[in-house]
C-alpha cells in the first residue's frame, strides 16, 4: 500500500498516521454490553502494532469517545466504512485467545440462545491477568527452548489452585477418597466391540458409592490421554470437583487443569492460559469451563448434566450441556454424558440415536444398588409418622449392628427437603399458611417462637399474627433441617450428627458410625459409603412439568451414596408418590425418564420443541412474539410490573429463532424502546 489510509486518532487532527502495509484494516468485535453496539466495526491498524495485532488478540479501541475492550477477529486489505478509521490504541498482550474452533463455538451458542457474541465471550473467555499471563509465558518460552512439549511446567498455579478446591481444607480425608477410587477397579464393560463416539451412561453404586461416576469416566479418559489427546471434563460444583481431582490425583493423572469460580483473577487465567498451550492434557472444572481451551481435545465428559448448576445466569443464559452438544460436534470430539439419574434432554438423544446408551441392565443394577424400603400403611401402624418405627429401626442398625448379622457400622444419611426449623407453617388454629404481610410470599421461621421472616421482600417481624383469625400460635407444615436436628438429638443423644446445608456443606466424611443430616443437594460423600439413608418428607418442588423429574433425580443422588445391597445398604423412603417410588425400588432413571417423554413427545412438550420466555409489558410481548413468527404462545401470566409469556417452537427452527431474538433485541435497543427480556429453554419456564 502506497499511501496511508486517511486515520481519525480519536484524539486530534494531527495529521495521517502510518499504517500497516499488509492487511491495515483490522476487524474489531466491540465487548459492549449495549446489544445494537457489541458488533464488529473496522479500525486501522497501526505501522507500530502491524506485528502484535494477530487475529484473536485482545485489543483496545476507542469507541464512543471512551477505550474499550475487543477482540480482532481478522486482519483484511479493505474496508466498506466511509470515511477515515480510527486507529487501534493498544495490543493487550500477545497471546491470541480466541482461535477459530472458539469462535466458532461462541457464535454457535450466540444463535442457540438468541444472544450476542460479545456476551457468549464474556463467559467463556476470563479477564486477563497480566502476572499469571507472564508466568504461563515464560513456562511455554522454557518448553519450546527445550524442545519438549512435555518439560515440566514452572509457573506457580498448581498449589495456590489446589487450595481453592480442597473441601474445607481436608486434605487428607480427599487424598483417601482419591485413593479409594483408584484402587478401585476402573473398567467399564463396552463389550468386544470399541464405544461409540457420542454416549450416555446411568451409573450405580456399586463398589464406589457416588462415586462411580469418577471411574466411569476414567474409563473413557484413559485411552484418549495414553494417546496424547485432550480431555475435558465438566462437573457442577465445588464439591464434585474437589473429589474429581483427588481421584485424578490417585490415580496418577499430574497435568490436570482446574477452572472454577473459587479461583483467584490470576489462577483462573492461568489455568486457562495452561490449557491453551497444552501444558495441561486433562481440564476439569464447572460451567464455564465448556469454553475452556484443550489442545487436541478428543474426548468431553458432562457428570450429572441435569443438575440446575450448569445454567448460567448471564446472558444469554446458556446450558453447559447444550455448549458441549456443540462443541463436540464443531471440533468432532467424542462426548460421554454420565449421571445417576437421566435428563430428558440426554434421553431424547438416545431415543432418536445420536447419543448410545451404556447404562447397565434391570438386574444388574438391582445388585449394585442398595435395597430400598418403601412406608406400608397396611403393615406399620406407625408409618404416617414423619420417621416411623422402621425407619428408626434402619437407622439404629446401621449405626451399631449386631456382630452375629456381620454388618459394618457406618454413617446413615438423613434427607431433608428444606432449612430452617419450620420453612413452612401454618396458623395453628385456622391451618392456614403463614404468608408475609407485604407480598404474599410463604414465611419462614427458625424455631416456633420466631423470628418471622420473608425470604422474597426481607420482612421480619418477632410476633406471628394469623391474617385470618390473628392467632399467634403456629404449627409445621414442613420440617426443615434445624428442626429435624432437633429431634434426632433427642431419640439419639449419644450419637454425632452432622449438618450439611444452605452456607455450611461438608464436601466428604470418614465412614465413622454417625447421622449427617443433609438438604437435597448438599449431601456430602462418605468413603465406603452410607451404610443407610433415610429420605424424609415428599419431595415436591413447585407445580411446574420437571418437578417429578427433579424429584427423582435428588432422590437418586442420594440413594447412590449408599453402599449396594451386597454390602448391606438400606434406603428408607419417605415419598408417597409412585412414580418415585418405582423408579428407586428398580433403580431405574432410564425406564422412568423414557415413559415421561412419551407424554411430552405427544403433547409437543420440551424437548421435543423449544421454550422461549419473554418478560415485559403485554404490548412489547405481543410485538416481539409477531416478529418472530414461529413461536406458539403456551402460556401467560402476571409478574410485577409486567408478563411472562411463554412459547415454543420447533427445534428445526433453533438457529433462525434465536438469530431472529438477537436482531429483535439490537433493534429495539437502537430504537431506545423498552426492552423485553429473552431467555430460550430455560428449564424453569414451564
Amino acid at each position: 500500500m502506497d499511501e496511508p489510509l486517511p486515520i481519525d486518532t480519536g484524539t486530534s487532527a494531527e495529521g495521517q498516521v502510518p499504517v500497516a502495509a499488509n492487511a491495515p484494516v483490522a476487524r474489531v468485535l466491540i465487548d459492549h454490553p449495549v446489544p445494537h453496539l457489541a458488533r464488529v466495526f473496522d479500525y486501522a491498524v497501526p505501522e507500530k502494532l502491524a506485528e502484535a495485532a494477530l487475529p484473536g488478540v485482545r485489543v483496545r479501541v476507542r469507541f464512543a469517545g471512551r477505550l474499550r475492550d475487543g477482540y480482532l477477529l481478522e486482519r483484511v486489505e479493505s474496508s466498506d466504512h466511509l470515511g477515515p478509521l480510527a486507529t487501534l490504541q493498544r495490543v493487550s498482550g500477545p497471546v491470541q485467545v480466541l482461535g477459530s474452533d472458539l469462535l466458532a463455538l461462541c457464535e454457535a451458542t450466540a444463535r442457540r440462545y438468541g444472544g450476542t457474541l460479545a456476551d457468549v465471550l464474556r463467559l467463556a473467555v476470563p479477564p486477563r491477568h497480566a502476572r499469571g499471563e507472564k508466568a504461563v509465558l515464560k513456562a511455554e518460552k522454557a518448553r519450546a527452548e527445550v524442545g519438549d512439549p512435555g518439560a515440566e511446567d514452572t509457573s506457580d498455579v498448581d498449589g495456590p489452585a489446589d487450595e481453592d478446591i480442597s473441601a474445607d481444607g481436608n486434605e487428607p480425608l480427599l487424598e483417601r477418597f482419591g485413593q479409594w477410587i483408584a484402587d478401585a477397579d476402573t473398567d467399564v464393560d463396552h463389550g468386544t466391540a470399541p464405544p461409540p463416539r457420542r454416549r450416555a451412561l446411568a451409573v450405580t453404586p456399586g463398589i464406589t458409592p457416588g462415586l462411580s461416576w469418577i471411574r466411569a469416566g476414567l474409563s473413557a479418559a484413559r485411552p484418549h490421554l495414553e494417546a496424547g489427546r485432550g480431555v475435558l471434563w465438566l462437573v457442577p460444583d465445588h464439591r464434585e470437583l474437589s473429589v474429581l481431582r483427588a481421584g485424578l490425583t490417585a490415580a496418577g493423572i499430574a497435568e490436570v487443569g482446574v477452572l472454577s469460580a473459587d479461583q483467584s483473577p490470576e489462577q483462573r487465567w492461568q489455568s486457562w492460559l495452561r490449557g491453551l498451550y497444552g501444558h495441561t492434557r486433562i481440564t476439569i472444572g464447572t460451567r464455564a469451563a465448556a469454553f475452556a481451551p484443550v489442545k487436541d481435545l478428543g474426548l468431553i465428559i458432562c457428570t450429572d448434566d441435569a443438575n440446575r448448576n450448569y445454567l448460567d445466569q448471564h446472558a444469554p443464559y446458556p446450558h453447559a450441556r447444550e455448549v458441549s452438544l456443540l462443541r463436540s460436534t464443531i471440533e468432532d470430539t467424542e462426548l460421554l454424558f454420565v449421571s445417576t439419574d437421566r435428563s430428558a434432554e440426554v434421553q431424547r438423544l438416545v431415543e432418536i440415536g445420536w447419543l448410545a446408551d451404556l447404562t447397565p441392565g434391570g438386574p444388574l443394577r438391582r445388585r449394585a444398588a442398595p435395597v430400598v424400603f418403601v412406608p406400608d400403611e397396611d403393615r406399620d401402624p406407625f408409618a404416617w409418622q414423619r420417621i416411623p418405627s422402621r425407619a428408626w429401626q434402619i437407622m439404629r442398625t446401621a449405626l451399631h449392628p449386631r456382630p452375629r448379622d456381620g454388618g459394618v457400622p457406618g454413617p446413615v444419611l438423613v434427607q431433608v427437603p428444606r432449612s430452617g426449623y419450620y420453612p413452612v407453617f401454618a396458623c395453628a388454629r385456622c391451618q392456614e399458611v403463614a404468608r408475609c404481610p407485604r407480598c404474599q410470599a410463604t414465611l419462614t421461621t427458625q424455631s416456633e417462637v420466631g423470628p418471622f421472616a420473608c425470604r422474597s421482600c426481607g420482612y421480619h417481624a418477632e410476633e406471628f399474627t394469623c391474617s385470618r383469625c390473628r392467632s399467634h400460635q403456629v404449627r409445621s407444615i414442613v420440617r426443615g433441617r434445624a428442626r429435624t436436628v432437633e429431634e434426632l438429638r433427642r431419640a439419639l443423644p449419644d450419637t454425632e450428627i452432622v449438618e450439611s446445608g444452605g452456607d455450611d456443606i461438608a464436601t466428604v466424611l470418614d465412614e465413622t458410625p454417625r447421622l449427617v443430616v443433609a438438604t437435597t443437594g448438599a449431601e456430602p460423600y462418605v468413603l465406603g459409603g452410607y451404610a443407610a439413608a433415610i429420605l424424609l418428607d415428599s419431595l415436591w418442588p413447585g407445580p411446574w412439568m420437571r418437578s417429578i423429574d427433579d424429584s427423582v433425580v435428588r432422590r437418586l443422588r442420594a440413594a447412590a451414596l449408599v453402599r449396594s445391597r451386597e454390602q448391606g445398604g438400606v434406603v428408607y423412603l419417605g415419598d408417597e408418590d409412585e412414580l418415585i417410588r418405582s423408579t428407586l425400588t428398580a433403580f431405574d432413571p432410564v425406564t422412568f425418564m423414557s415413559r415421561q417423554l412419551a407424554d411430552r413427545r405427544a403433547l409437543g412438550f420440551p424437548p421435543y420443541r423449544r421454550i422461549i420466555e419473554l418478560t415485559g409489558t403485554g404490548a412489547d410481548i405481543d410485538t416481539v412474539l409477531s416478529e418472530l413468527g414461529e413461536v406458539e404462545e403456551l402460556l401467560r401470566d402476571e409478574t410485577e410490573g409486567g408478563q411472562r409469556c411463554v412459547g415454543a417452537y420447533p427445534i428445526s427452527a433453533g438457529d433462525r429463532v434465536g438469530v431472529r431474538a438477537a436482531e429483535i433485541t439490537a433493534a429495539r435497543s437502537a430504537k431506545k424502546q423498552p426492552q423485553v427480556r429473552i431467555r430460550i429453554d430455560d428449564p424453569r419456564s414451564l
